[in-house]
């Protein structure tokens, strides 16, 4: 099937979403995706006594699940309800929105090839005017200039669409794969996705690990994730989580490991952060709260770890156990520093302790402290 351009086409049972190919392809990559059920014609007063039962009550269990995140077609890229805004540091209050389909939005736009290109890609109830998708970039612009790109499709992830809990991650990596493309061909702006570091945090650390199948030409950088959510990504199935084949380098920090994030290790190198489960200052009156703490505390961790001087010491361990009761002695050359400035050559699984409250770094241990402290949260 060749398509001159991104258009959307009816099938069988399907609708086809196709993606034009840039570079020196022709053509386009074509994928498909359930459709809506046909509606059968009905007349005035059907409509009107249909829309009135349907205020009053939800007509099948689906209906119960039906939400404003569910995605709206034409199911295509790119869709309006997920937007790629650039930020930099002369526009760093209002980002530019880019549009993937004309070459001239990239081209008049404050992107500079010459500065590392970060694209971050939120969670659930996240968007690029709120946090940590705001201080994420505050911090990236006090260390210097970067391209910072925030996927926001804050409107679909408000609460989640049950009905398309099993595509839509995939539709949404294909979009950002059409935006890697997009930067990676364009004529005067281009920039590989070996030089793109991309940051997704919980679903949205799965979802880049999906863009990896969808880019044509070359691999992403590197892919930090942040907290993978456990939900919908369970099993043998690596096609579908963040793994190390994804990128160059791949590292995971985990916060709520087992509960509300993925236990892992899935990366070339995986952080557990206080134990990778529980975090301190984490307690709050309901199990809810506690939980949610533990997940979302990964993201103030990164930010920090941008700018800190004292910087996050991630040693290894044989196990966890060995971990929780201070039994870590790891060399002094064994440590690597956990977050923005970790070394592409960290492999296998790294264990760090944080501060309760910020400054969450410790800096170095040293040679006469164990990776765990035995005293109590500073």
């Amino acid at each position: 099937m060749v398509c001159v351009k991104t258009i959307e086409i009816t099938c069988n049972s399907t609708e086809c979403l196709c993606i034009p190919k840039r570079g020196h392809g022709r053509g386009s990559t074509c994928y498909h995706f359930p459709r809506q059920s046909p509606r059968r014609k009905v007349s005035k007063t059907q409509r009107e006594n249909s829309v009135r039962d349907d205020r009053e009550k939800p007509q099948t269990a689906k209906d119960v699940f039906n939400t404003s995140s569910c995605i709206p077609p034409p199911y295509r890229c790119p869709h309006p309800r997920m937007q790629f805004y650039l930020y930099t540091r002369t526009t760093q209050e209002k980002g530019e929105l880019l549009n993937t389909l004309d070459n001239d939005s990239l081209k008049y736009s404050k992107f500079n090839p010459k500065y590392p290109t970060k694209i971050v890609v939120h969670g659930f109830g996240g968007g690029r005017n709120l946090s940590p998708s705001t201080d994420m970039r505050n911090a990236y612009f006090k260390r210097g200039n970067y391209n910072i790109i925030i996927v926001d499709y804050g409107t679909l992830v408000k609460e989640p669409c049950i009905g398309q809990i099993e595509w839509a991650p995939r539709f949404a990596s294909l979009c950002i794969a059409q935006l890697v493309e997009y930067v990676q061909y364009h004529p005067t702006k281009g920039v590989r996705p070996e030089k793109i570091h991309t940051i997704g945090y919980s679903v949205g650390a799965h979802i880049l690990g999906l863009v990896a199948n969808h880019i044509t030409d070359g691999k992403l950088g590197r892919i930090t994730g942040l907290d993978p959510t456990i939900f919908f990504y369970m099993g043998n199935n690596r096609s579908r989580d963040l793994d190390y084949t994804d990128a160059l380098f791949v590292d995971i920090l985990h916060t709520g490991a087992g509960i509300l994030g993925q236990w892992g290790p899935n990366g070339h190198a995986d952080f557990y952060v206080n134990g990778g489960s529980s975090q301190p200052g984490c307690a709050h009156d309901t199990i809810f709260q506690t939980l949610s703490c533990d997940h979302t505390k990964v993201t103030p961790y990164f930010i920090e770890s941008i700018n800190s001087r004292a910087g996050f010491w991630a040693g290894p361990c044989p196990s966890l156990f060995s971990y929780l009761i201070g039994w870590c002695e790891p060399k002094d050359t064994e440590y690597v520093l956990m977050g923005e400035h970790v070394t592409h050559n960290a492999r296998g699984v790294y264990y760090v302790t944080t501060n309760a409250k910020p400054p969450y770094a410790r800096g170095f241990p040293g040679k006469s402290r164990r990776l765990r402290s035995i005293t109590s949260y500073s």
